[in-house]
Formats: structure tokens, C-alpha cells, sequence
């Protein structure tokens, strides 16, 4: 199923049923929900209207929108059944749909439209935005989190090192990113997108310049900084010291939080004598582990209070708005 051919219907609707069975992206960090939460109630939408979550997934942000926007109907729509079935019971103040019913409801219309990683995963997207534009009324706004393929980046620097870097054949994909990532967009692809439909980007955030973006990988599983950072397709040897170098950092920084992660996230699961030693090591290093998280976790919040404006960070919160239909 990983092999999935994601440009065929079925088969994205199997992919995706198949990894939402697995727990595929059933939360998300708190720090990045208030986040999305602050990005909503900045935009200062009016008190009352329709939103939808297009590619809801278990809903996980559709709770964060209806917590913003209290007084609005909030819905959510998804190409899988199981995603689906997760999000009724996630969010039962919320209404969701499969894209397939939702379609066939054709008057049904939006005051605003909200997508969390849905973008860089969809087959085509041009049809996407005409399937967005669809769903919304002529005076309408949308806020869309994706991805950032801005230049600048500390992945983008990264992927420079490397021949297969940038797979221009692919939308501009970075070699490091999971096979259902089928592009990644810049701010002005995307605004070019946005304004065949008549929306001018209002307000636009980066987040991950630096400090984000190495809190992220390095939560990230041991084989994928191994893969992010293999010398292998370098474009010549000081890119190979370049990326062992940084490889030798993330996969040191990794290491120093693992004793606050897994005593904080997974304690519950360490009972049995077999795991009494392991505790027992692990706490020795706890103190010191914890405060690089906390380290780590300030200087995110930090680079997101002092620097969402700077075009370079590796994720991107792009709002736009209609006032007229063109």
C-alpha cells in the first residue's frame, strides 16, 4: 500500500483509508494547534458563518477552527471513509463529509475554507483550486498551511547540498519528503493560483526558520535524519562534510532529547521489570534532556513571535480573500 499510485483515485482513497487505520497524523503537537489557533482569530472573521475543512483528515483541526470561530458552522471534508469516521467522533459539534457526497450537494457554499497539509498531497493542483473555488460564495476567504518551498529555508539549504535536491519533475518536491508529498509550493505559485479565482493574498506567516525547523527533525524518526542527511548524491565533497557535519548535530540533538521524550510520552508504556533499568538510566538524564526541549520549544516560539513575516521559514500560513468574483 506505501507504493500506492496517489494519481489514481482509488488508489489515494486505499492509501490514505490504510494509513488512517494505522493512526496516520492523529495529533498534532499543542503548541502547533494554538498556533493555528492564533493565525484564525487574527484574521477577524465575522462572528457568525459556514467554514469548511477541505481534507479534514481525523478532524484534528477542525476542532481548532470551531474553538476559534465558536458561533460558525464548521464542516469537514475528506477523500477517506476512515478519516472521516474518526473525525465524527473527534468533533461531534462539527458536521463531515466524503468528498464524494459533498460534491454531489452542489449548493452548497462557504464564507471561508480552511486546508492543513492537503495541498501538497493532491494530484492535481489546479483541479484542486477549482474544486476550492466551487465550494466557496463570491465574497468568501481562505487560509492554507502547507509546506514551504520559498528559498531561504533551512531545508531548502539542505536540499542545495545535494544533486537530487530539487526534483524540478516533480513540482519543485524535496528528495527528504514522504512519498505522498507530491510538490512543494511557493508563496507566489500559490497567490498565482489564488487570483485566477479573483483572492489577493491579505495576510501571509512562515514559520521553522531555524529553530523550528530543527525541533521538527529532530522529533522525527532515526532512519529519516539518516536519509535526510546521506552524503550519497552530493553535488561534490564539501556538500558531503556539509551535510555529515550537520548530521553528526541533528542526530546529537536527537540523542540529548531522548530521555524527556520518552519519559514524558511514552512512561506509560515502560511497566515491566524489563523496563526498570532503562527508567532508571533515563532518568539520570532527564534534567538535562528536558531543558534542551524547553530550550528548543522557546526559541520555536521565539523565531514565530519575532520572524513569521520573513518569507524563509519551512512552513507557510497563506490567507486569502475574495470581495468580488472576477
Amino acid at each position: 500500500m506505501e507504493y500506492a499510485n496517489l494519481t489514481n483515485k482509488n488508489d489515494a482513497i486505499n492509501f490514505y483509508n490504510d494509513r488512517y487505520c494505522k493512526g496516520y497524523m492523529d495529533e498534532w503537537p499543542i503548541e502547533k494547534k494554538r498556533r493555528v489557533l492564533e493565525v484564525i482569530k487574527r484574521l477577524k472573521l465575522p462572528e457568525t458563518g459556514d467554514a469548511l475543512d477541505f481534507g479534514c483528515g481525523n478532524g484534528a483541526f477542525t476542532d481548532v477552527i470551531k474553538q476559534a470561530l465558536p458561533k460558525w458552522n464548521v464542516y469537514g471534508v475528506d477523500i477517506s471513509s476512515i478519516a472521516v469516521g474518526n473525525a465524527k467522533k473527534r468533533c461531534p459539534n462539527c458536521e463531515f463529509f466524503l468528498s464524494s457526497t459533498l460534491c454531489a450537494n452542489s449548493d452548497k457554499r462557504f464564507d471561508f475554507l480552511f486546508t492543513h497539509h492537503v495541498l501538497e498531497h493532491v494530484d492535481d493542483i489546479a483541479k484542486a483550486w477549482r474544486e476550492i473555488d466551487q465550494y466557496l460564495k463570491k465574497q468568501a476567504s481562505s487560509l492554507h498551511i502547507l509546506p514551504c518551498g520559498n528559498q531561504g529555508s533551512f531545508e531548502y539549504k539542505i536540499c542545495l547540498l545535494r544533486k537530487d535536491g530539487i526534483k524540478k519533475d516533480m513540482e519543485n518536491k524535496f528528495y527528504f519528503e514522504d512519498m505522498s508529498h507530491l510538490r512543494r509550493l511557493n508563496t507566489d505559485q500559490m497567490s498565482r493560483f489564488a487570483i485566477k479565482y479573483g483572492f489577493n493574498l491579505e495576510v501571509d506567516y512562515y514559520s521553522n526558520q531555524f529553530y523550528g525547523a530543527v525541533d521538527w527533525i529532530t522529533q522525527a524518526g532515526l532512519s529519516f535524519i539518516l536519509e535526510m542527511t546521506s552524503p550519497r548524491k552530493t553535488k561534490d565533497n564539501i556538500s558531503a562534510f556539509k551535510l555529515i557535519c550537520l548530521r553528526t548535530l541533528l542526530l546529537l540533538i536527537k540523542f540529548m532529547r531522548f530521555p524527556a521524550n520518552t519519559i514524558d510520552y511514552k512512561r506509560d508504556k515502560m511497566k515491566g521489570y524489563k523496563y526498570y533499568f532503562l527508567f532508571s538510566m533515563l532518568l539520570i538524564f532527564y534534567p538535562f534532556s528536558k531543558l534542551t526541549n524547553i530550550f528548543l520549544e522557546y526559541m520555536s516560539n521565539s523565531e514565530w513571535k519575532n520572524e513569521k513575516s520573513k518569507k524563509n521559514g519551512s512552513e507557510m500560513y497563506l490567507y486569502f480573500k475574495r470581495t468580488q468574483t472576477i
